[in-house]
């Protein structure tokens, strides 16, 4: 028989940092994970969530005597990590486009303020966590990711009433599987 309180729905919230930014953990005496503070930065709305791919691909190693593998080696892994930011901010921007430098000005006199991107051709190592609100145990679940990039393909429409700018973005992780934590607080 099933467990229905292991059926769960809802979101994520999407934190950044720069690569190798330690974990944020579950609180000591309330177990609750705290809203990462700097240098984690919120992403905001998204347009459809957090998706995360584990995608590995193995070998059959096989023998004459036998018509099945007599053993399945893992060759390569890939995680990636697909979202789109529904917020129309630089950051969010500097982060879909895999990096670049922000630079902002002060207004003077009539001259107005500015904050400019200017995109890297090198791309941007970033950490990743997500803290879902609620897993089968009642609590939070924390996915952490030390380094990834974002260097996918990137498509934002400037048109009239059509859809809200958003920019959709396909992180990958750049860091060995051991590293990558899925930490659920089963208790306070």
């Amino acid at each position: 028989m099933g467990n229905a309180a292991a059926v769960i729905v809802g979101l994520a919230q999407t934190y950044i940092a720069p690569a190798g930014t330690a974990s944020p953990a579950p609180a000591n005496t309330t177990g609750i994970i705290a809203t990462p503070t700097t240098p984690w930065a919120a992403i905001g709305f998204t347009e459809s969530g957090v998706t995360i791919n584990v995608d590995r691909k193995t070998n059959n190693i096989m023998v004459e005597e036998q018509s099945t593998p007599v053993l399945v080696v893992p060759d390569t892994t890939d995680v990636t990590i697909d979202l789109t930011f529904a917020e129309d901010t630089i950051l969010n921007m500097q982060t879909a486009y895999g990096g670049g430098t922000i630079t902002t000005t002060a207004a003077s006199g009539s001259i107005p303020g500015t904050t400019t991107l200017a995109l890297a051709d090198a791309l941007e190592s970033l950490a990743l966590c997500f803290i879902a609100p609620a897993n089968s145990f009642g609590y939070q679940r924390l996915i952490y990711i030390p380094t990834v990039i974002s260097g996918g393909k990137v498509k934002t429409t400037y048109a009239r009433a059509k859809a809200n700018r958003s920019y959709p973005a396909t992180f990958t992780a750049v860091c060995p599987l051991s590293q990558i934590v899925i930490t659920d607080v089963t208790a306070a």
